[in-house]
């Protein structure tokens, strides 16, 4: 099928190169969130080397790939039709990758045993966007997940249809198992940020008074769970999609080293 390539330069060595599609649905594509996570990868705040990762819904395999590039032994995920893409970018920029990096099918809701034991981090790059999807999503983060693994979510918010309502419930739903902490704007890349591109660092909860051992770097401010007030906002990467929702950035710590405010 004919293709298009996504270059992502990297802060050391030859940018990775990213094979897109120009039909074949949503993961065909490089979406903003993902260069977003990748790029805030490289800025060093997550300690990535002979770390266990996987991301969720990788499409082109972007993030996991970049994490793969730092160290990381990834295995990225998606539906059966993604797999050759997912292959094909994997063999592009296996010379760029210091850890290793497979693909494999994971369809969200089914068995994941195959994924055990829990990773050490989960990378989600814009899978909130489909209401069918969320309750499955919800469900293999929830079997996938162990006390200690850091869930890393980036999403852009979108004011277009359903968006808002589909977020919103995402959010409602996931704090009943998981604690949330928002990675302010300015722990992100320096270029690739924008204010209505959100990553949100997530871990199971525990019980009170419990210290989380997941938290790689912690140290140790309170932090608040977060709390979503969408307004209306522009997104400024002008890599692929238009205007979306924007909320203020709070400081906080997380499984990431992010240092002081």
């Amino acid at each position: 099928m004919a293709g298009f390539v996504r270059e992502l330069e990297r802060r050391a060595g030859p940018a990775l190169r990213l094979e897109q599609r120009a039909a074949g649905g949503v993961g065909c594509v490089v979406w903003d969130a993902a260069l977003v996570l990748a790029k805030f990868l490289e800025t060093g705040a997550c300690p990535l080397a002979r770390r266990h990762v996987l991301e969720l819904g990788a499409g082109t395999g972007a993030v996991g790939i970049m994490a793969a590039t730092l160290g990381a032994n990834v295995t990225v995920t998606d539906l059966e039709e993604l797999q050759e893409l997912l292959m094909v970018n994997i063999e592009n920029n296996k010379h760029l990758v210091t850890g290793s990096v497979r693909a494999k099918v994971l369809k969200w809701g089914e068995d994941v045993t195959e994924f055990q034991p829990p990773p050490d981090y989960i990378l989600m790059a814009d899978c909130i966007y489909y209401e069918e999807s969320l309750e499955p999503l919800l469900k293999t983060l929830r079997e996938l997940t162990g006390p200690d693994t850091c869930v890393l979510c980036c999403y852009e918010q979108r004011t277009v249809g359903k968006n808002p309502e589909i977020e919103r419930r995402y959010f409602e739903l996931l704090q009943r198992d998981f604690e949330l902490e928002k990675i302010p704007l300015e722990r992100h890349d320096e270029e690739y940020r924008s204010e209505d591109i959100h990553i949100v660092s997530i871990h199971r909860k525990h019980r009170v008074g419990a210290q989380r051992p997941g938290c790689l770097g912690l140290l140790g401010r309170d932090l608040k769970l977060l709390s979503f007030h969408p307004c209306h906002g522009q997104g400024h990467l002008g890599m692929v999609h238009g205007t979306s929702t924007a909320t203020a950035a709070r400081n906080s710590q997380s499984c990431c080293f992010l240092g002081t405010a």
